[in-house]
């Protein structure tokens, strides 16, 4: 009786241990199948982000030939540069009166300094080679 009862227990340790054993290679195959899910999920996913982004690209470019074919935005164009024109016109106006020199004639003043100093380094040069010269000769 003994002797039947453990064999009962052992029988049961190995039903259950095979079981286990079927639960992990089950468990580790829905593991790769939503593995390899995510990876085509992922791969379908990058696929139709750029054929989104493609197809976003072309719609703002055909948005803007639109735009730009329009004629009140033609108008406006127009507009905004004769505003710039003015704007800038009135600024060199104001500048002018008030005696302040503008950006354009700041960097005109500088491109004329730094030729000058260019010929001064350069003279200095000739000068300094032509004493070296002549203090060897005398």
């Amino acid at each position: 009786m003994a002797a039947t009862q453990a064999s009962i227990v052992e029988e049961g340790r190995e039903r259950l241990s095979a079981a286990r054993g079927r639960i992990d290679e089950e468990i580790q195959r829905v593991q790769e199948e939503l593995n390899d899910q995510r990876k085509r999920l992922e791969s379908q996913f990058a696929k139709n982000r750029k054929s989104f982004e493609k197809q976003t690209r072309r719609q703002v470019k055909q948005i803007q030939r639109d735009l730009r074919k329009n004629p009140v935005v033609k108008e406006l164009r127009k507009w905004r540069g004769r505003a710039e024109s003015q704007f800038g016109d009135t600024v060199e106006s104001l500048l002018a009166t008030l005696r302040i020199a503008s950006k354009d004639d700041v960097n005109r003043i500088n491109r004329k300094l730094s030729r000058i100093n260019k010929r001064l380094v350069q003279m200095e040069r000739e000068n300094a080679t032509s004493s070296a010269g002549a203090s060897a000769s005398a």
